[in-house]
């Protein structure tokens, strides 16, 4: 039994405003004392159907704006690191190109076969086109492309997407592989599926060694920065 006076009041209050289907949050807005002597004066109190569902769909209301808006929030906080980050980078030197290549290769490319790089993104294929173009000077003319991509996709709409993109003309495009229907795999992931591109020519394996032996120089080279055990 609550005894004080004020007490007395908000409990009688906050146990007629939960009849009426206030959530505690609300009830301990409006009088001022804290959510878990709601709780207790309240627990009783059974909401009907009706009242439940109320504040569940305004609970749901809350949390979804809540959630829009730091997805708000975070947006901005990542083009400030965005604009920050890209300032840290000023130029790309042929050096630190044939670097950067030399890793990226090193992560995508043929480690036994011929010298080729397997992606899906865009931009590390272009990027790699570009390489082979302005490190060993090979054309765009002298790769070969295969696509791997789902039952379903448009197959010359895509040939046409990366011939545009890297320069590969359409008649260096090898035999698509075409991932069969029901493999229960969804086809919109990657609508312009995934491309390989090898280079053509005597001496890819030489090339691929160069690129490879590279990567094993750049490993050697970071060991300066790494701390002793």
């Amino acid at each position: 039994m609550v005894r004080n006076p004020q007490k007395r009041f908000a409990y009688e209050k906050a146990r007629a405003l939960r009849k009426k289907g206030l959530s505690y949050n609300k009830i301990k807005e409006q009088l001022g004392v804290s959510k878990s002597s709601v709780s207790l004066w309240c627990r009783d109190i059974k909401l009907t159907n009706e009242q439940s569902k109320k504040l569940a769909d305004r609970s749901a209301a809350v949390f979804k704006l809540g959630a829009k808006a730091n997805h708000e929030k975070r947006i901005v906080e990542i083009l400030v690191i965005k604009e920050a980050s890209k300032k840290e980078i000023a130029n790309l030197d042929r050096d630190n190109f044939k670097i950067a290549g030399a890793i990226l290769y090193c992560a995508e490319g043929n480690k036994t076969n011929s010298a080729s790089v397997t992606n899906s993104d865009p931009r590390i294929i272009r990027f790699m086109v570009t390489w082979f173009k302005e490190i060993f000077d090979i054309p765009p003319n002298r790769l070969k492309a295969y696509l791997h991509i789902h039952y379903g996709n448009d197959e010359r709409k895509i040939k046409k997407f990366w011939s545009g993109l890297t320069g590969i003309p359409l008649k260096n495009f090898g035999k698509s592989f075409i991932k069969p229907k029901g493999t229960g795999h969804r086809t919109n992931i990657l609508p312009n599926g995934i491309i390989r591109i090898s280079v053509l020519g005597k001496g890819t394996g030489d090339l691929r060694h160069k690129i490879l032996f590279w990567g094993e120089k750049i490993y050697e080279l970071s060991k300066i920065y790494q701390k002793p055990s």
